[in-house]
């Protein structure tokens, strides 16, 4: 029983954050999810991989592909220079299901919503990969300085380089989205 209702719960989190800024895409979406569990503690139950694209689940994408197929999302591929895309948006049937959120998890959404802005969904990659890298640390309690992160998102995201993560480093911590 509990498994239905955190699926109802994932999928409404995801209504929420559509109804909030329409037209991201699957990898902006994921990025999103994954920084509503890991930074405000979201409890979704997602389990979450490092990938080619940053850290994935595929939990949400099957959440996403069953609201695209229940007509509660509508998805609109694109192609963008060298790979499709998608922009995702709520239908009228998608708001009729949207269930209120309780103030707290509003808050939470608006919060990663404002942070990602207009945040390309690559910018969302290299900032949910640092979190997911500081995660790893903190939770094998190894040694983690800023250039200990920034070194190891280097090796596995070779076309970010060092100065661009750095950056990305400070402006979580700044966010207190990450611990020093």
């Amino acid at each position: 029983m509990g498994q239905i209702m955190s699926l109802q719960y994932n999928k409404n989190i995801i209504l929420n954050v559509l109804e909030q800024q329409s037209g991201l895409g699957k990898t902006a979406v994921m990025k999103i999810i994954y920084m509503l569990q890991q930074v405000k503690k979201m409890d979704m139950g997602y389990d979450f991989t490092i990938y080619a694209y940053g850290p994935y689940s595929a939990g949400v994408i099957e959440d996403i592909d069953d609201l695209i197929e229940k007509s509660l999302v509508d998805s609109q591929v694109y192609e963008y220079a060298n790979y499709i895309g998608y922009n995702l948006n709520l239908t009228a049937l998608g708001k009729t299901k949207l269930a209120k959120l309780v103030t707290n998890d509003e808050r939470k959404i608006k919060d990663i919503l404002s942070f990602a802005g207009e945040k390309q969904a690559k910018e969302l990659e290299l900032f949910s990969t640092i979190i997911f890298i500081e995660n790893q640390y903190a939770k094998n309690q190894w040694e983690r300085e800023q250039k200990d992160i920034v070194d190891k998102v280097a090796e596995i995201k070779p076309h970010f380089n060092k100065e661009k993560i750095s950056t990305a480093y400070t402006t979580l911590l700044e966010n207190k989205y990450i611990k020093s």
